[in-house]
């Protein structure tokens, strides 16, 4: 079995973080963060300012007229939600094309569980844009797990395609999980323990002596997604809400069954402009 410290001992290969994304992730703590600042920083990376206001103009976001700065960006859509968008953004950069594995598959199902989850804050107490930058990076740990052993991804790969539970095949093959090296390289990154915690916590959050409301929403979105993906309705999936999770955080289901179809395609029209 291989260690979980031993994957992260050769820091070489880990994927460094853009100065900018380090910033964005602090400021979630700062309240004096200035938006004129990130701003500036953000529109001196073309790619990254390409995809931001490809975002901004999508249906998820559009408020009237099309924006074509990041300055419009973040007058037409607020400091908080151009901040999460710049995250995605930039998150997405930052890990290098994998042969054999699905990126735009993995993006597209990623920002739908996002999107589910910046939706179901809303009917809690919990920041809608910290819960979708928590479930953004839950499933990080999968991405560095096929950058640094390909090879044995490919046979999990193997091994799920033939029926076995994805989180089996890696504790098996590993001895640990994607959450489990999710966590580690956030705490690497330097992460705040919000986004840490959530990433740590997802598979049972109320498992922990402190649950973390962004690993319970996470837990939600999951279900959701591939409640969906099976084609089950919307009533069926929140009815199915694991009540323990719903009261963990507040959660007011009233008017959710109307939203979800929106949620969905919401995730899905980002997670393809964020992978063409």
């Amino acid at each position: 079995m291989l260690e979980l410290s031993t994957l992260f001992s050769n820091v070489k290969q880990l994927p460094v973080l853009p100065v900018l994304l380090l910033e964005l992730m602090e400021s979630f703590s700062n309240d004096d963060a200035r938006v004129e600042d990130i701003a500036k920083k953000v529109a001196m990376d073309q790619s990254i300012s390409a995809k931001v206001i490809r975002m901004a103009n999508s249906t998820a976001y559009r408020r009237g007229k099309e924006v074509e700065s990041i300055e419009q960006a973040v007058i037409r859509l607020g400091f908080n939600q151009v901040r999460s968008i710049v995250v995605a953004a930039t998150l997405s950069n930052t890990f290098p094309e994998i042969e054999g594995f699905d990126k735009n598959k993995f993006w597209t199902d990623t920002f739908t569980t996002a999107s589910i989850a910046k939706a179901l804050a809303k009917h809690t107490k919990v920041n809608s844009e910290t819960a979708f930058t928590c479930a953004m990076m839950h499933n990080i740990g999968e991405l560095l797990l096929q950058i640094l052993k390909p090879d044995e991804c490919a046979l999990i790969r193997m091994a799920v395609e033939s029926g076995e539970p994805r989180l089996a095949a890696q504790r098996e093959t590993f001895g640990f999980d994607y959450t489990q090296v999710g966590a580690e390289l956030a705490k690497h990154w330097d992460f705040s323990a919000v986004f840490c915690d959530a990433i740590e916590q997802q598979l049972d959050p109320l498992s922990y002596d402190h649950p973390s409301e962004g690993a319970i929403l996470i837990r939600l979105s999951v279900f959701a997604s591939f409640a969906w993906g099976a084609n089950l309705p919307p009533e069926m999936i929140v009815g199915r809400f694991p009540e323990p999770l719903v009261q963990a955080v507040h959660l007011n289901k009233d008017g959710l069954v109307d939203e979800f179809q929106s949620m969905i395609e919401e995730g899905q029209e980002l997670g393809r402009l964020i992978s063409s």
